[in-house]
Parts: structure tokens; sequence; C-alpha cells
């Protein structure tokens, strides 16, 4: 009996003493919570990372950040955070949120160094109130209330709603209920469907909305221009995360429209696409080649990936008449925020340039639950580009 206790006491203390805990660890970081991480935070994470926002933790109070900073040191170094995809030339983007150098190392510093806290930590934080970042709209629709059962963890809900025949420069989402409005896509569906010329379609995606993106203003002279008995269709993916498992959730956003000069151009879509990848294609290093050519001089003023383009390593070049190339994008789209890139300057592409798009999968760094196709499936690729003639 005594020896049975005596092993029993020494394992226990290995136990114990193979734990380590925050409080345990020695503090080697000059930056604190409360004078260095926290305005990093304001300033980038707090539209999802904040109480009642859509992520799965607040990170607002010292309290709530500390369990978290191994996850934070992951996810940075990972690039899996903040969420912009971006390979290279981020510089050339106009509405990018990225951390600085300095704000890099202020995080992962501080993650890796004991998390201290500061003289003023903040033992409670308010939630974030959703706002329109552009201002006030020059017209707000509220959408119907949708309703998310007790028993569903994800909801895709679609709103179709009159136009007004007014050309548009921008256009944003206020959420209801932030916690569970995941992301939307706002496009006008023109009366009779798609029309196309010289591979330019009119119909229009006027916005991907996910939490923390602002939208961006087309620049004066610049617009979305709205044909007559058009439809504004909005399609909001609602998910739960695991705080409200089982709960019954409703939630009534409002579209905000800002309208532009009746004279002002109107920004189209060029899409290259390509039909035929399939489940089966998809072996480690699979990639695709796809291409269109520009039939008009136009001027590329953003570019983004179709739904179908995600969780894929792409690279957008044009290669214009004269034979010179210019990467315009290389980034991996995710399903999940999926984002519109505006470019600060517009790039010019005269007619013939050749826009050529790589896509490349890393299946063999996915489980097959999460493979991009099923087998069985095929899938069409896009990549777009907005454009003004």
């Amino acid at each position: 009996m005594r020896r049975r206790l005596l092993i029993t006491i020494v394992a226990g203390a290995a136990i114990i003493s193979s734990i380590r805990t925050d409080a345990h660890k020695p503090v080697t970081s000059p930056f604190t919570f409360s004078d260095d991480v926290l305005p990093i935070v304001k300033a980038h994470c707090a539209s999802c990372h904040s109480p009642g926002g859509v992520a799965p933790m607040s990170l607002l109070t010292h309290v709530d950040a500390v369990p978290w900073g191994d996850s934070i040191r992951v996810e940075l170094m990972s690039g899996h955070m903040p969420p912009w995809g971006l390979n290279v030339n981020a510089g050339r983007f106009r509405n990018l949120q990225q951390f600085s150098a300095r704000e890099m190392n202020v995080l992962l510093t501080w993650a890796s160094g004991g998390t201290p806290p500061g003289q003023s930590a903040q033992d409670v934080a308010a939630p974030i109130t959703p706002e329109w970042t552009l201002g006030a709209p020059d017209m707000t629709i509220p959408l119907r209330l949708a309703s998310i059962g007790g028993d569903e963890q994800t909801r895709v809900e679609e709103f179709v709603i009159a136009a007004p025949p007014r050309p548009l420069r921008a256009v944003d989402l206020l959420p209801g209920t932030p916690a569970i409005v995941r992301r939307a896509t706002i496009s006008v569906r023109p009366a009779g469907g798609t029309r196309q010329a010289a591979g330019i379609t009119t119909e229009q995606m006027l916005a991907l909305w996910v939490p923390g993106d602002h939208p961006v203003a087309l620049d004066a002279g610049l617009a979305f221009q709205v044909p007559d008995a058009s439809e504004l269709v909005v399609r909001i993916h609602y998910r739960k995360t695991w705080q409200y498992e089982r709960q019954a959730m409703t939630d009534q956003s409002t579209l905000g429209l800002y309208f532009a000069e009746p004279a002002a151009k109107n920004v189209q879509v060029l899409r290259a696409f390509t039909p035929d990848v399939r489940a089966s294609d998809l072996v480690p290093g699979f990639s695709r080649t796809f291409s269109t050519t520009v039939n008009d001089d136009v001027q590329a003023v953003a570019v983004y990936a179709e739904p179908d383009l995600a969780d894929v390593n792409v690279r957008a070049v044009a290669v214009r008449p004269d034979g010179s190339r210019e990467e315009l994008i290389a980034f991996r789209p995710r399903a999940d925020w999926m984002r519109r890139y505006w470019f600060r300057e517009p790039i010019s592409l005269p007619r013939g340039t050749r826009l050529e798009v790589v896509a490349t999968w890393d299946t063999g760094l996915l489980p097959p639950a999460a493979a991009p196709l099923q087998p069985g499936e095929r899938s069409s690729l896009s990549l777009a580009l907005n454009v003004v003639r």
C-alpha cells in the first residue's frame, strides 16, 4: 500500500511539474498588452475579435487575450491571420489592413515573452458597434428578418430587392447580428440575364463583404451602372461559433447604397475562366493555366477570385501586345474570406493584352474532407478584373 501511494505521489508530481501555464512563463517581452498590443488589436482585429463579434473569442482585454497567446503566434507566423491572402505586391493595393513590421514584432514578442499585462490593462471590453465606414449612405434598405434554427450551424440566405435605376459608387452591408454574419455577396442582376460582348459582361458583382474589410468607393467619374428593371441580389452566409451552438438566432442586416453621377463611366467585368477541373485532377502540385484576351483598351481597377477559385494559389499576369509582362496579383483566396483587391492606380491593359492565370493546388496538405472537390465533382474556375473602357 505504501509503495502504491509513493508511486502515485511521484507520478502526480511529474504531471504537475510538466504543466506549463502563462503564469509560470518568464516575462521577457518589453511590450505590454495595455500599452503596445491593445492599440494594434483595436486598429486591426476588433471588428471581429470583440464581444458579440463574428470571431470565436474577444481579444480586447488582457484576461481574454492571454489564453490565446500561443495561437496568436501560430496564426501570425503561418500567415493565416490577418486573412488578407496576398503573397507579393501588397503595396499596389489600397484596401489592405496588414500589420507593419513593427506591429508584427510587438505581437510576436508579447505572445512569446510571457504576455505581460501592463499598468492599465482593461478588465471590461464593450462590444464593437457596426458602423458605415464610408459615412451615411444615400439610401438604406433593411433586409427581411432571417432566422437560423437551433439545430443549424450554417445557413445561406438570399434576398432579392428591386434595384433603384441609379449608378452606384459603393455598396456596403451593416450586419444586424454581427456574431453570425460571416460574409455576403451583393450583385445586380439585369433584366433578361447576363449579356456578354468581347469578353466583358454587364453582370455585376457589386460587393464582396467580409467583417473588417472596409468597402472602397469608386473614384470620381466611375460607377457601377444599374440598368432599368434590375434586381439587387444579396446572399448572406451565416455561421455560428461554438458560443451559440444550439441557439436559435435572428438577423436583420441593412444594405447601404452610395450613388454616383449619372454620366460616370461604367465599371465592367473581364473574366478568365476554365471549365474542366475535376476532383481526379487534384493530385499534389496540380496546376491549371487559363487565359483570356482583352478586345478593347481598358484600365483595370480591381481584381477578385470567383467562389470556385478558393484555397488555391493563384497568380495572374498581364502579357501586353509588345511582349511586356506585369504581375497583377499573387494570392491565395480563401473560401471564408473572399475579397476584392483594389489597385492604388489603374493598370493599363491595351487591346490584345492576354490575361494569364495559373492556379496551383496544395492538395497534399489537405485532409480528404477539406479537399476543394470531392470524388466525382468538377468545377469551373474564374478570375475577374473590374475594368473601365
